[in-house]
């Protein structure tokens, strides 16, 4: 027998070792078949272990228990923090991490006034309560689940109701829905329902397994007899993704083999691809509240009626008729679900071995125990966010506080957000990676309880300065005795340029808008080629512009296409959509330069913070170009910058305006945030 049937066989129901016992963790139990495998090795990665949570080390001044962690390990060092920022720093940077946009003048102004002990604290309430705050965080959680609006692949349709999962994550942040809740409703919220949605936040339990529904999908499979590749593909990204989103753990590489470096059989890839076994797109499964889809079928119904008595009517009466409400949802094809073999070197052609919907093998071998629910699933996704979302996950809560982190400090606690295993480097500061992730728990899964800690944290409101002493122990700031300075994404460049410019538009939500784009960069691309010239057979591989004016909204609610990347944002760094994104590039090049200074959007955007200080500070040179640096850089202009910029208005003619106007939008200290 060889290894992989072996391992199998230990995993197949009715099967047991000797002594007819079942098979324990690789820890304790010689049996165990990830121990056999590695023969005992691998087994002491960290992030395998539950964590512990460790008191915070006393002694200190640090009332924030992050403080005290930190301090400790500088204090080993011979270090300390670098001083507290200044008012009109920290509420930049908080403006910027809480809400992705910059404070006005007036904000900032009232802010550096406040007298208050609490203002600080005030502050980080209201932007936390801030609507904005969701579009903000709910940006890096769809890098993580690989959200696009389109199919990608060749022809990469549109999906018109996808963005009804978008929204679904921007309301769950707002509202700070528990954690585990939203693992749950995400991977099993069809299986949480039961039954047609009574209220609006139940049919969110449909639209939030959209994160199922987020990969790639190539529809021209069935054209060329490709459908057991495709569903392949499927089930393959379905855990790949699960795995690296919620488990931090890279399942990808253990799909034709065992892990090369992480105590995961390829039997493990499968056992967890056994819990998707039955799972089946629909975009016809209604999502209205059911009473108003007695309604709607009452309504319909009266129509057919009168279309048979009055066959004429029939071309007007249809147009009369009403439709449900769908999304992009996931849900199982019935209570049963096929069997799963494992695929001899990962090629579907190829089964062996059954195996059951189990968990991870270096924990518990044997099949998992499946939850009964009711309606017409089959409990299995479901059962595994359970395992997900439980306080005893190791994985879990380390994963989650890790990404909240990165995303304050500029670096995570361990650096690949996506992969706790053994290829990557173990946590900078482990004890306060273990205590953040019970102390996670602790606070009932609150997202935005955990904001609150960290930027309320001394470590957080440090100045970004460099200094000589800490630099020649500590070059990279691993041990955080400064703050991160940090550019701008792609996405907060952009709203931050249409918020001074006075050009960002409300917004709420609803189907992606499309920007204007050049011709040449749409017809460069065959799918969309193939929809803009009427071939596409109404697939809706084109592009469906809105006007430019109608475009100057958040950039998170305009289109994601997968096949053309909006050209400004492509530059500074977007993400591939295909896959997990746990932490963007942050390259530096000059096509980066170019279009801050030369793209028709910053030219349009100059012309409209130009406009806007021509409104708001009047015709006087001196007054205009003050204005001009408090909206761009948040901070009254430094000796000799406001004569400088004003002269420059003498002399350079009406043209003066819009150019310094650009000048500031390319400044470092407008990109980056200290």
């Amino acid at each position: 027998m060889n290894r992989i049937a072996f391992t199998l066989a230990l995993l197949l129901p009715g099967i047991a070792p000797a002594a007819n016992r079942p098979v324990g963790d690789a820890f304790s139990d010689p049996q165990n078949p990830i121990r056999k495998i590695w023969n005992g090795a691998r087994l002491d990665l960290w992030s395998l272990k539950k964590p512990v949570r460790t008191p915070p080390p006393g002694g200190l001044p640090a009332s924030n228990p992050i403080d005290a962690f930190l301090l400790a390990r500088l204090a080993e060092n011979h270090l300390a923090f670098s001083p507290e920022a200044d008012r009109r720093t920290l509420i930049r940077r908080l403006h910027f991490d809480l809400t992705g946009l910059p404070p006005s003048p007036a904000e900032i102004d009232a802010f550096v006034r406040d007298p208050s002990p609490r203002a600080y604290e005030e502050l980080v309430d209201r932007l936390l309560a801030s609507p904005r705050y969701g579009e903000r965080w709910a940006r890096h959680w769809l890098d993580v689940v690989r959200y696009a609006d389109t199919n990608g692949h060749e022809r990469d349709e549109f999906r018109p109701e996808m963005w009804r999962y978008r929204d679904y994550i921007i309301r769950a942040l707002n509202e700070d829905k528990p954690y585990d809740r939203f693992i749950r409703e995400q991977l099993a919220g069809d299986e949480l329902l039961g039954g047609p949605p009574r209220i609006p936040a139940e049919a969110d339990l449909l639209i939030a397994t959209g994160f199922l529904r987020a990969g790639t999908h190539d529809s021209t499979a069935s054209i060329f007899q490709e459908e057991k590749k495709a569903r392949n593909e499927l089930m393959a990204d379905l855990v790949n993704t699960t795995g690296s989103a919620f488990l931090g753990l890279t399942f990808s590489c253990a799909n034709c083999h065992d892990h090369k470096h992480d105590p995961i059989s390829q039997a493990d890839h499968f056992r967890f691809r056994a819990f998707f076994a039955a799972v089946q797109p629909r975009d016809d499964l209604p999502i209205d509240p059911v009473s108003v889809q007695e309604s709607i079928k009452a309504h319909n119904a009266a129509l057919d009626a009168r279309i048979k008595a009055s066959p004429k009517e029939s071309e007007e009466l249809k147009k009369q008729r009403r439709a449900f409400t769908t999304a992009h949802v996931m849900t199982d094809a019935g209570p049963s679900a096929g069997a799963t073999h494992v695929f001899f070197q990962g090629d579907p052609n190829e089964p062996r071995e059954e195996v059951q919907p189990g968990f991870l093998s270096v924990f518990d071998p044997a099949p998992a125990p499946l939850r009964t629910v009711p309606g017409p699933t089959t409990g299995r996704r479901l059962t595994l966010a359970d395992w997900i979302a439980s306080p005893d996950n190791p994985f879990t809560t380390r994963v989650l506080v890790n990404r909240l982190w990165q995303h304050h400090f500029g670096v995570p606690l361990f650096a690949n957000p996506n992969d706790l295993g053994h290829a990557g480097p173990e946590p900078t500061h482990p004890a306060l990676l273990d205590w953040l992730a019970t102390e996670f728990i602790a606070r009932g899964w609150s997202i935005k309880t955990m904001h609150r800690l960290m930027v309320t944290s001394a470590a957080y409101r440090q100045q970004s300065l460099s200094r000589p002493d800490a630099s020649r122990v500590d070059p990279p700031n691993h041990l955080l005795w400064r703050q991160n300075p940090r550019r701008l994404d792609a996405e907060t460049m952009r709203d931050t340029l249409l918020s001074v410019a006075g050009s960002l538009r409300p917004h709420d939500g609803g189907p992606p808008l499309w920007p204007p784009l050049p011709d040449e960069i749409l017809r460069a691309q065959p799918g969309v080629l193939e929809g803009l010239e009427g071939k596409d057979s109404g697939r809706r591989q084109g592009w469906f512009p809105h006007s430019e004016d109608e475009c100057d909204v958040r950039t998170i609610f305009l289109i994601q296409k997968r096949s053309v990347p909006l050209p400004f944002l492509q530059v500074f760094d977007l993400p591939d959509t295909t896959f997990s994104c746990a932490r963007r590039d942050v390259t530096t090049v000059a096509p980066q330069a170019l279009n801050l200074l030369n793209s028709g959007f910053t030219l349009r955007v100059a012309t409209r913070f130009a406009g806007r200080v021509t409104q708001e500070a009047g015709p006087d040179p001196e007054t205009r170009a003050a204005h001009a640096i408090r909206l761009a850089l948040g901070r009254d202009p430094a000796q000799g910058e406001q004569e400088q910029a004003a002269a420059f208005l003498r002399t350079q003619g009406p043209a003066s305006l819009p150019n310094l106007c650009r000048a500031l939008l390319n400044l470092n200290e407008f990109v980056y945030i200290d």
